[in-house]
């Protein structure tokens, strides 16, 4: 269905915004495979991809500096760190050498990997760098065709709901405008009913922090834990939206 309604039956590929900057119709110029090949080949070529995630839906791109600017004007928010979404942990351990992974971390990941929980990680710079590996089949197989690894971050302005549904993420693609370049969506229907953003927890040394309590309950992360607790999480703070 193109329309607003529900369900997911097979994934869609809509152009949004041209490689030229003009804008597109958003109608469904391909479907299956051939969607994520077209979606691949924007992200190769520096274009942003709105994709689905296990939570909500995802706007993405090559973890390129230039990519991660574009993505923060579209949702109006100064630039800055956004998450690195991966198809393993072995892909996040080489593609970032500088990433340091603690014994929580570690805990962590093997609890709840692939899954909506973020890893905040120290790798020598004053933001550290968030990471997760997202069990959404969609997502998963644009990460083959991607090289592994995204820079990624939820489909909404800066202060909005993230999108979860069809219609809603096409309302936030109707705000996105040619002077940001190449745009594409892989249209994936509606996501699962109630579903929430990431858990984000920082895990530095042997300090954790639950900063934004999501579709992982802190009292999870609290009790994966305990049977070697290398600090008490709780939460502090806020990762932008």
């Amino acid at each position: 269905m193109d329309g607003c309604g529900n369900g997911f039956d097979v994934v869609k590929w809509r152009e949004w915004t041209s490689a030229s900057g003009t804008a597109g119709p958003g109608r469904a110029l391909a479907t299956g495979d051939e969607a994520l090949d077209r979606a691949a080949a924007l992200l190769d070529a520096g274009g942003v991809v709105a994709h689905p995630t296990s939570t909500v839906y995802g706007l993405g791109g090559r973890p390129w500096p230039d990519v991660d600017a574009r993505i923060a004007a579209i949702k109006r928010r100064p630039p800055g760190p956004l998450i690195r979404l991966a198809a393993s942990p072995e892909t996040l351990r080489r593609a970032l050498p500088g990433a340091r992974w603690p014994e929580a971390a570690r805990r962590l990941a093997d609890a709840f990997w692939p899954g909506p929980l973020t890893l905040v990680l120290e790798d020598g710079t004053d933001t550290g760098v968030a990471v997760r590996v997202d069990p959404h089949p969609v997502v998963r197989r644009l990460l083959d065709r991607a090289g592994g690894l995204l820079t990624s971050t939820s489909l909404n302005v800066t202060g909005e709901a993230p999108a979860r549904t069809r219609c809603a993420a096409r309302a936030a693609l109707s705000g996105i405008g040619p002077e940001h370049g190449a745009v594409g969506w892989l249209d994936a229907g509606d996501l699962a009913s109630g579903s929430t953003p990431s858990t984000l927890v920082r895990a530095a040394g042997e300090a954790v922090e639950v900063l934004r309590e999501g579709a992982v309950p802190a009292t999870e992360v609290a009790r994966v834990l305990s049977a070697h607790p290398p600090g008490s999480p709780h939460a502090v703070g806020r990762w932008p939206t």
